[in-house]
């Protein structure tokens, strides 16, 4: 048995990648799974942040975003393989908002409805040119192909958010792509719920913490505990820093708010590197 913890991070599990959307296929989240039980005893939420300080060889499995994919094709093998996970789930899409989508996700549906260098060039036509640090885009997007990266980091951090909303929602006005299509419903969330999955904080509108005013910061996050209360009935204990990004003071800001343990993404083995992390630990 190792003496250390693991916990993993996985966002979309499809059995076919678009030119907008890579994820993990089946097969490989499943045998992705054999491999951590082989080597770790795969845990709740709950008792992962209860007892990692003081036990070792645990394994925490967690998802990111709440996305459609999550409940059609990983919630099955979970099930199959008898473990448990977390989803950490921005409120958003459950909130009674006109607009559910969060800016980082319907990106992600035109890029794979229009095809990445299409969507790029309807962004492009309507923010024009504009310098970008390379250097920090490439630090923070390491697991994106380079091809992808500058659009997704101009979008989520160079440009006003609040014009970002605006400039994608005017480009989807005439697609009509629906955030009910791309993530899960509530009532699949509960399921997973009542399944022995965890259910945590991914804040309200998926927004950078370091983008943010303490205040801010506060803002989102009672937001989001207000809506996850009445979507699955309990508040969140666990939070996952949307874009693993934060501040000095988000962790107390988060406690001031109810959450117990917050995940950045530097703590967390991406999908894409875990079997690359398992070998190489051994």
């Amino acid at each position: 048995m190792p003496q250390d913890n693991l916990v993993t991070m996985y966002h979309y599990v499809r059995p076919e990648n678009s030119d907008g959307v890579t994820g993990l296929t089946p097969e490989a989240f499943s045998r992705q799974l054999d491999l951590i039980g082989e080597r770790y005893r795969i845990v709740t939420v709950e008792e992962f942040t209860e007892t990692h300080d003081g036990q070792s060889g645990m394994a925490l499995i967690t998802f990111d975003d709440a996305v459609a994919d999550q409940y059609v094709y990983a919630f099955p093998i979970l099930e199959d393989h008898a473990v448990p996970a977390v989803v950490f789930a921005p409120m958003r899409p459950y909130s009674n908002e006109s607009d559910r989508w969060s800016t980082q996700h319907l990106l992600h549906a035109l890029a794979e409805h229009f095809g990445w260098s299409e969507f790029e060039r309807r962004v492009d036509a309507l923010v024009g040119e504009i310098k970008i640090d390379e250097e920090s885009m490439n630090r923070l997007y390491d697991y994106e192909v380079p091809a992808k990266r500058r659009l997704k980091y101009l979008l989520a951090f160079v440009l006003d958010q609040a014009n970002v909303r605006i400039m994608l929602a005017e480009i989807n006005s005439t697609e009509g792509l629906r955030a009910e299509d791309w993530f899960m419903s509530a009532e699949q969330l509960r399921e997973m719920q009542s399944a022995g999955h965890g259910i945590g904080g991914h804040g309200f509108d998926h927004a950078a913490y370091d983008t943010l005013m303490p205040k801010q910061q506060a803002a989102d996050m009672h937001r989001a505990q207000v809506t996850m209360t009445e979507v699955c009935g309990a508040m969140a204990r666990s939070l996952a820093y949307p874009y693993g990004r934060w501040t000095p003071t988000t962790e107390a800001i988060a406690r001031g708010c109810g959450y117990t343990y917050c995940f950045d993404t530097d703590s967390r083995v991406d999908a894409k590197y875990l079997e690359d992390h398992l070998l190489s630990s051994r």
